[in-house]
C-alpha cells in the first residue's frame, strides 16, 4: 500500500498495528516506507492529515500503523523473524550499520578494559569518526540518520552534559539504549542478518588495541576532572580519534 493513498477493502481488511504499540527495535521496519521508499519490507498506514511531516515526525505520530499478515497478537515474532532474515536489511541500511557498529564499539570498551559501562560518542562527529574506523560509508545524512534513529527511540541523543563540557554547544553525545542493544544482540544472533558485523568487530577491535593507552588515560582524567573542571573533559574527548565521554 502506498504511503497516504485511500486503502481498498482488501486492504482495510488486512491486520494491522500501531507503530507506538510495537518495541522500538521493530518499529525499525517502517523507515522506509516513512521515508517514501518505492521497495519497502513492510506496508504502512499514515493519516492523511500527516501529509508532509519529515520522518522523524511520522515515527512518533499516533495513528501510524504497520501491516502485519497474521493476528496483531502475533506481529512482535513475525517481524523481528522478517527483521533477523536478513530481507529487510538492504532497505534498512545505513541504520543498522550505526546501531550495529555503536554496539560493537561498547563490546570492545569493555573486553579491553577500557570502560564497564556503555560510552556516550561525544557528538555526531564522533559517530562518524567510529563508522570510519569500522570502514563503513554511510549514504546520505549521518546526522539525520542519528535522529531518526532517535526518533525510533533506539538511542540517546541531548546536549553535552555540563558535567564533561561545563558550557553549552551544538554537538549531542550519543548511546544506544536498552532497545538499541536489543536490536544488535538480535541481528548477531541471527549471524548478522547480512551484515559484516565479523569484520567490523574486528577493525573496531584493532583500534582499540592500537589506541587503548589514549583511551585509558582520557578515563583517567574524566573520572578526576568531571566534578572539578569539566571542560578537561571534553577537551580530553574530543583528543581521541574517536571522542567519546565516560
Amino acid at each position: 500500500m502506498s504511503l497516504h493513498e485511500p486503502a481498498t477493502s482488501d486492504q482495510m481488511s488486512r491486520q494491522h498495528v500501531l507503530l507506538q504499540e510495537l518495541p522500538p527495535h521493530l518499529r525499525l521496519l517502517a523507515w522506509p516506507a516513512l521515508r517514501g521508499r518505492d521497495s519497502v519490507p513492510c506496508d504502512v498506514v499514515v493519516p492523511d492529515r500527516y501529509r508532509g511531516l519529515p520522518t522523524p515526525l511520522l515515527a512518533q505520530a499516533d495513528g501510524v500503523a504497520l501491516h502485519v499478515p497474521d493476528e496483531p497478537a502475533h506481529a512482535d515474532a513475525e517481524l523481528l523473524a522478517l527483521l533477523t532474515s536478513g530481507a529487510a536489511t538492504p532497505a534498512l541500511r545505513p541504520l543498522l550499520d550505526i546501531v550495529v557498529c555503536m554496539a560493537l564499539w561498547d563490546e570492545a570498551l569493555r573486553t579491553r578494559g577500557v570502560f564497564a559501562g556503555n560510552a556516550y560518542l561525544a557528538s555526531e562527529d564522533a559517530v562518524g569518526s567510529l563508522l570510519r574506523v569500522a570502514d563503513v560509508e554511510i549514504h546520505g545524512s549521518l546526522v539525520d540518520h542519528i535522529q531518526e534513529l532517535q526518533s525510533f527511540e533506539l538511542l540517546y541523543r541531548f546536549p553535552i552534559a555540563y558535567k564533561f563540557r561545563g558550557a553549552y554547544g551544538v554537538e549531542r553525545q550519543c548511546r544506544l539504549n536498552g532497545w538499541g542493544r536489543l536490536l544488535y544482540r538480535h541481528l548477531d544472533e541471527a549471524g548478522g542478518a547480512g551484515l559484516p558485523v565479523a569484520t567490523w568487530r574486528t577493525a573496531i577491535d584493532r583500534h582499540l588495541q592500537v589506541h587503548h593507552e589514549s583511551y585509558r588515560t582520557a578515563l583517567d582524567r574524566a573520572t578526576h576532572a568531571v566534578d572539578e573542571a569539566p571542560g578537561q573533559t571534553w577537551g580530553a574527548a574530543r583528543a581521541l580519534p574517536v571522542p567519546v565521554l565516560m
